[in-house]
């Protein structure tokens, strides 16, 4: 059986909503990171690992959209967020 990858929030960032969006701030880089609405939902969500299907979960219970129509955009935000190191990446077997 092959392993997914599943994404968890980097313990050294800090956030902070600011009016339903939020802004990240990676204490080891000072990287600063903000996000709307739904990708704060998901931020909120990846205290603990996530799979993509459970982040398009999130995002499809929360938001009035199809998993065809998030699922993409959600690759693209969590590489975003890999890329600024706010989010790392961790086998299943670690959840």
């Amino acid at each position: 059986m092959v392993s997914e990858n599943c994404y968890v929030a980097q313990s050294d960032v800090v956030d902070c909503d600011i009016g339903g969006d939020r802004a990240l701030l990676h204490l080891q880089t000072n990287t600063y990171f903000t996000m709307n609405a739904t990708a704060s939902a998901l931020w909120l969500g990846l205290s603990e690992p996530k799979s993509l299907n459970e982040m398009v979960q999130i995002v499809t219970e929360k938001f009035d959209v199809t998993d065809d129509q998030c699922r993409a955009d959600i690759e693209t935000l969590v590489g975003q967020m890999v890329e600024a190191n706010v989010v790392k990446v961790v086998a299943d077997e670690a959840k």
